[in-house]
């Protein structure tokens, strides 16, 4: 692809292909308001009624409505290049005009999804310094006319090196990157099996509760289908296959989520950040600047402790509200690849001398004493009402809650070496947080009424993307902590960004 195949300086369209992508995007949001009414309409008495068609009719029309409206949206969207500048330019009744300077732009990244893969385009995502929110998406750019865009617009933006220290570097074959990682199928099953089946299983059981209470609104009675059941005689045996049903869904989810999200997993090393790429039906191509990473942490379970795998996490600095979003998330890494990975950032050495403290004990014993309440009301019910199943419920619950109350606090640590800091924790799993001191941002030391009597206090560090809590420290050291790390962010010549 030449350089000069395409002549930016005029003002442009998306592809056509945008149409159906904004028309998409107007009905998503309108299916999600007016779901639940669609299910009374269908299901519900209403249907039956004038109201019901009335209903039909207005949907038709907002359909309608919709449809037109995106289709004067993409007609009324237009970007291109002025000196060293992007402008886009968009609106129906009134227009509005967007002024990107090169300088301000942090990263370019392409998605694709199934529709995008059919007709050979790209969703083109540009993230910006100093804006509390991407500048702007493009919906569906022709796949050689984006990658065009963003050679184009690197090549002149690394013209500006007097201004701005960390540029991004154009780089267009893979060959240039330096592969960490690559994921097979028989990898991302493995990642699957060792995924977190308790979180699947909550998401099962968000949609069933939504689900239920749906058919409720709708004029359905569940609960009629159900109560001709015996607890006592069938409920055991029923409890027992629901339980088995539950883990199989729960691991099936699990497994089936992690491989179309990471299908095709390829993670690179270039000279200055950064590259994965992943998805099968949505491939996602995202990069992370060395300067835009503020912190690194990896975590396992008890499943991935047997198959030796974590997942990485880089955090790194955005103008998206900081969520997850905003990571870069490699499952399936194994020790040699996050050493490759530290190393490549901070240097060989850098977590050398980190001596680890321990959290108060007391943050062991307030767990206790709060978590086990959960289990005190069952043992009553069961006792009151003679069923052992609750007592032994409540037991069982107490006992969890002693034992991972131990394991949190025993893992719970941190530690620093004027550099780098670190903290551990985790329950059944190992977790580490690392971020160089010069990225945090700010320090604050926050009390209970509790903490206060005992002198304890929580250190909460704060950097561009999220913060990470250190519990129950001594209230001098967290203020001995905290104005050590402060020094030496402030005396620091480095740059954060």
């Amino acid at each position: 692809m030449k350089k000069n195949s395409f002549d930016f300086t005029i003002p442009q369209r998306q592809s056509y292909v945008a149409i159906l992508m904004i028309i998409w995007k107007t009905y998503r949001v309108l299916i999600k308001q007016v779901f639940p009414f669609i299910v009374i309409f269908f299901v519900g008495k209403s249907a039956k009624s004038n109201y019901g068609n009335y209903f039909l009719y207005f949907v038709i029309a907002v359909a309608l409505i919709g449809m037109i409206y995106s289709i004067l949206a993409f007609f009324r969207y237009y970007f291109h290049i002025e000196d060293d500048k992007l402008i886009v330019e968009k609106g129906i009744f009134g227009r509005s005009k967007t002024i990107i300077p090169f300088e301000r732009i942090q990263t370019i990244n392409f998605e694709q999804n199934l529709a995008h893969q059919v007709f050979s385009v790209l969703r083109l995502k540009v993230d910006t310094a100093g804006s509390a929110q991407k500048e702007f998406e493009f919906d569906a750019i022709a796949t050689d006319q984006a990658h065009a865009l963003r050679e184009i617009i690197l090549e002149k933006k690394s013209k500006l090196k007097p201004l701005i220290e960390n540029v991004e570097e154009v780089i267009e074959e893979r060959k240039s990157y330096k592969s960490i990682l690559q994921l097979s199928v028989i990898d991302l099953i493995k990642v699957g099996i060792t995924e977190n089946h308790f979180r699947s299983g909550g998401l099962i059981l968000v949609a069933l509760w939504w689900v239920w209470d749906n058919l409720s609104e709708a004029g359905l009675d569940p609960e009629k289908y159900t109560e001709d059941i015996d607890p006592l005689a069938s409920g055991v045996a029923l409890l027992l296959f629901l339980g088995f049903l539950f883990i199989v869904m729960a691991f099936l989810f699990s497994l089936i989520r992690t491989v179309l999200k990471y299908y095709g997993l390829e993670f690179w090393r270039s000279d200055n950040g950064f590259k994965i790429s992943s998805g099968l039906f949505t491939k996602k191509d995202t990069s992370a600047l060395d300067h835009k990473i503020q912190m690194i942490s990896w975590s396992d379970n008890l499943l991935r402790k047997i198959v030796g795998y974590y997942q990485l996490s880089l955090k790194q600095a955005s103008s998206i509200a900081i969520n997850n979003k905003s990571s870069i998330n490699i499952p399936g890494c194994r020790q040699d690849q996050i050493d490759m990975v530290t190393q490549a950032l901070y240097g060989v050495k850098a977590f050398d001398n980190i001596e680890m403290e321990s959290v108060d004990i007391r943050f062991m014993y307030r767990r206790m004493f709060f978590l086990s309440l959960i289990g005190i009301p069952f043992i009553v019910l069961g006792c009151f009402d003679s069923k052992l199943f609750f007592v032994i419920g409540g037991l069982l619950l107490i006992i969890y809650f002693l034992v991972t109350s131990y394991f949190r606090y025993k893992k719970c640590k941190f530690g620093h070496n004027g550099k780098m800091m670190m903290i551990r924790g985790g329950l059944f799993g190992d977790k580490a947080e690392t971020l160089p001191i010069i990225k945090l941002q700010n320090v604050e030391i926050n009390q209970s009424p509790y903490q206060r009597r005992k002198k304890l206090a929580n250190v909460t560090i704060y950097t561009a993307a999220g913060s990470v809590t250190i519990p129950y420290v001594s209230y001098d050291r967290a203020i001995q902590l905290a104005d050590y790390l402060l020094y030496k962010t402030e005396s620091s010549n480095k740059r954060w960004m």
